[in-house]
Formats: structure tokens, C-alpha cells, sequence
């Protein structure tokens, strides 16, 4: 997605970072470090309740919530361009986002129903989901400046805007609660205020809405001798204006159930509330990095964090340079328990990561290519 590098004098190029960290940010520090073109995408997904294979599969599999907030996140982008040491880079990108958090109560709800798994008889279980994403592309212009100039301490700022155009969106929370009855049968009664393009909590067909928006990225980065520091910000006062706008408020209830041959219920549940077309401003969730790095002979050591809607994503990465034309980094992330591989060679980067080999419920990946002119 984005060749985010080091401010290290002494490493050569290839020892730039191909996407630490799990979300696929924009660096306006390095996007026009040389002329040339370049062309990246990189996607990260992940759901905590279940691996990514059961997720698809109607949630049958192994079941592995968190005790607290349990999240699902889709993070995509795609960025192609061209970069002048003078005039700074120019391109196109296209981006697909979404952030859910719920808590445990409400996964494991639908875990069970999704299972046929017994209810215990007058458990309460409280309801909390949230979402918010979007998808969009547009045009990007990035350009960075030295603050700070020298073979020991230098210090530079990047900066970039997007103008975009919006495709669909989520945005949006339900809040609730349900009773065990028996262990087959539940009642539940919720409220949800939902702004959307596709409506995910019930069937209803809607006009899709026009979008147009725009968002600001920043990079600063500190090197003094071997050390450096660096911290990323993406979408600082971004938003999308949509026009027509889908939007419910609605009451959500178990009145309306049967059963199936297992006696296990099914809802087809009772709505009422208000569905109407409304003009909104969606403000674009920030994500912020922060990080910091050693080098020494040929390896750079580095730690750090993404910082998204009050939750964190330590991680670490080992980079080294195995010939001038080739290197390799290592990397591990906290939260999901990822481990990834980054191979370069020449212009040309590859990386993976993932929690579990065989059924992950982590998983990115990222090419990108660079050619100089």
C-alpha cells in the first residue's frame, strides 16, 4: 500500500517499511522521495469472535470472542502515481474501511443462534454493535518538506490531501437487550439509529446517495545519529458530505417468531420507527502512528503502535538488509497476535501476516512497485 521509511542516513532504500502496523496508511513523508512511478495495494481483515473461513461460513467453526469489545475490521487501499523531488506526488487511490466493535454478550448471542447451541433459561444478554466505514476513491497530492537538514539530526514534515468521492457507507449503532426464555428461545428488544447504502439489519431497498469529501494526512520524522522517531496521522478533519442519505431509527422486536424443525426459534423480527432520506456530514475516523527505531549494521529494530477509536495495536519489526538489492523484515502485532514477513526486491515489495497458518482470523497482505525514472 505505501513505502513508509525510516529516517535513517546510511541504510540504502530497500530497507523502507512495507506496512507495519495493520493498517494500510498513506506516508506524505516519502511519497515524493525520489521521481519515478509507483503502484501499491495492501488489505487487512480481522474478526475476533471467529477465523475469517467460519466468518464466511455463517460463523459455524471455533468460537474465541474477547471478554471486552470484540472487533472486526476491513482495512483496503490502492494507490497509484507519480512522484517529482520538486513538485511532490500525484495519484489516484481508492479506499475501503470499516471498523465494528461489539461486546461479548452480543457475539456470542449470535453465535449461538447461528449454531443451534442452547440458550441458558433466563440469562439477560445486552446488545451493543456499533459500525462505521466507508468506501470511496479519489485524488491524492502529497508533498514534504525539510525542516532540518544533516548527516547527524535531521527533522521533516510531510503533508497530503485527498479530494474523494464517496461510494458507500456505514455508520451506525444498535443498543438492547434479550432474555433467554428457554434453551432454544429468546425475546429481545433493541433500538438502532443506522445511517447506510446498504442495510445490513433488515431487507429494504434504497436509493443510493451522492458523496464528495476531502481529508488531510501528516507525517513528522525526527532522526538524530542512529535513532529515530516518527509519527503518522491519516484522515485529520476528514468527512464526506452525503446527499439523500438512507437513515433509520427504529425499534427492533422478537414479537414476530416461529420455529424451526428443532424447535429452535426464528425471528422475522417486528420494526417500527422512522425511515427517511437525510443530507449528513460522516466525519472520517482518524488513525494514528507512532514509532520508534535503532539501526545498526545493515538492521534497523523498531517498535511501535497504531492508535484507532481509543483502541491500540503495539507491534515490533526487525528489517535487514541481506544484499543491496534485497531485504527482508520480520514483525510481530499485539492485539491480533499477527506475525509477518516483508520481502524486497529492488523496487518491488511483498508481505504477508497472519495470526494462525491454517484458519486465521487475522489476515493482510501488501505488493507494491516503485520504478525511478
Amino acid at each position: 500500500m505505501k513505502l513508509r521509511k525510516l529516517l535513517i542516513l546510511g541504510i540504502p532504500l530497500l530497507l523502507t517499511k512495507a506496512g507495519a502496523g495493520i493498517f494500510t496508511l498513506f506516508d506524505p513523508l516519502n511519497s515524493d522521495k525520489s521521481t519515478g512511478a509507483s503502484i501499491k495495494t495492501g488489505a487487512f481483515v480481522a474478526d475476533d469472535p471467529v477465523s475469517l473461513g467460519d466468518l464466511l461460513d455463517k460463523w459455524h467453526g471455533e468460537f474465541h470472542p474477547k471478554n471486552g469489545t470484540n472487533l472486526a475490521i476491513d482495512d483496503m487501499r490502492f494507490d497509484i502515481g507519480a512522484s517529482s523531488n520538486r513538485w511532490g506526488y500525484l495519484g489516484y487511490t481508492y479506499r475501503h474501511q470499516s471498523f465494528t466493535a461489539a461486546n461479548r454478550d452480543t457475539v456470542e448471542l449470535a453465535w449461538r443462534q447461528l449454531n443451534d447451541i442452547g440458550f441458558t433459561p433466563g440469562r439477560v444478554y445486552s446488545l451493543d454493535i456499533s459500525i462505521e466505514g466507508f468506501e470511496a476513491d479519489g485524488i491524492v497530492y502529497a508533498k514534504n518538506f525539510e525542516l532540518m537538514s544533516g548527516t547527524e539530526e535531521s527533522l521533516k514534515i510531510g503533508v497530503g490531501i485527498e479530494l474523494l468521492r464517496g461510494r458507500n457507507m456505514q455508520d451506525g449503532y444498535l443498543n438492547g437487550y434479550a432474555v433467554a426464555d428457554s434453551s432454544k428461545d429468546y425475546d429481545f428488544s433493541a433500538a438502532a439509529d443506522y445511517y447506510y447504502t446498504e442495510n445490513y439489519l433488515y431487507n429494504l431497498d434504497v436509493q443510493k446517495p451522492d458523496g464528495n469529501g476531502y481529508t488531510f494526512h501528516l507525517g513528522i520524522g525526527y532522526k538524530i545519529e542512529g535513532f529515530s522517531l516518527r509519527l503518522l496521522a491519516n484522515d485529520l478533519f476528514g468527512k464526506i458530505v452525503w446527499k439523500r442519505l438512507p437513515y433509520s431509527y427504529v425499534n427492533i422486536n422478537s414479537a414476530n417468531k416461529s420455529y424451526d424443525e428443532n424447535g429452535f426459534v426464528i425471528y422475522n423480527p417486528t420494526i417500527s420507527g422512522v425511515e427517511k432520506y437525510v443530507n449528513r456530514t460522516q466525519r472520517l475516523y482518524a488513525k494514528w502512528k507512532m514509532e520508534a527505531s535503532y539501526s545498526k549494521n545493515r538492521t534497523i529494530y523498531s517498535a511501535g503502535a497504531d492508535f484507532v477509536k481509543d483502541h491500540w495495536f503495539p507491534y515490533i519489526v526487525l528489517d535487514r538488509t541481506i544484499t543491496p538489492d534485497i531485504g527482508a523484515s520480520l514483525e510481530y502485532e499485539s492485539r491480533f497476535s499477527t506475525l509477518g514477513l516483508t520481502i524486497g526486491f529492488g523496487g518491488l515489495k511483498l508481505s504477508i501476516k497472519s495470526n494462525d497458518l491454517k484458519n486465521p482470523s487475522a489476515l493482510g497482505a501488501a505488493i507494491s512497485y516503485t520504478r525511478d525514472f
